[in-house]
């Protein structure tokens, strides 16, 4: 009987430890395309594409309430291209490299690297240089192409759908 309690904890508990600890990597990686600026472009680009529809379709009566769903959509539609994004990431990357990356781009130097690339000063650029060469910087660096083609394709398909549902909600008023 002892050793059914023992397996039935096993059972139940270490799936759900799995599960944490998968939360607490995906977490991160959100964290980490937060601090790296990768947000800020998400959310530069939902602004664009509102700004395009309401060239097309400017705000009436008609279609206020499509106009409405799309503001308040926003937050939404970042979490979706943030959760597209983590699976990229943990492929690549394993949960200490991202609180690396994390904890770098929180520095100065990784603050001005995103911000304002004129503000750094020699020193900025000497941790910059010596964060690519540490080894998580070198698994950036080797990563980099199949980084950039899994991510551009899973931006293009968050932007497609994007302007799919704007489209069918303007036109349609």
């Amino acid at each position: 009987m002892q050793q059914f309690k023992i397996l039935l904890f096993c059972f139940l508990m270490v799936p759900m430890g799995i599960m944490a600890q998968e939360t607490e990597f995906s977490k991160d990686v959100k964290d980490y395309l937060e601090s790296n600026g990768t947000m800020k472009q998400y959310e530069y680009a939902y602004g664009q594409l509102m700004q395009m529809m309401e060239s097309r379709y400017p705000k009436s009566d008609v279609n206020l309430k499509s106009w409405t769903y799309l503001e308040e959509h926003e937050v939404k539609a970042l979490e979706d291209i943030k959760s597209r994004l983590v699976p990229i990431y943990k492929a690549h990357f394993s949960h200490e490299d991202i609180k690396q990356m994390a904890a770098f781009y929180k520095t100065e130097a990784g603050v001005l690297l995103n911000t304002d690339r004129s503000k750094m000063t020699q020193v900025h650029k000497d941790e910059l240089n010596s964060f690519y060469n540490t080894i998580v910087g070198q698994k950036i660096i080797n990563n980099r192409e199949a980084l950039t083609k899994e991510i551009s394709m899973a931006s293009e398909d968050w932007s497609r759908e994007l302007y799919g549902i704007s489209m069918g909600l303007l036109s349609n008023g």
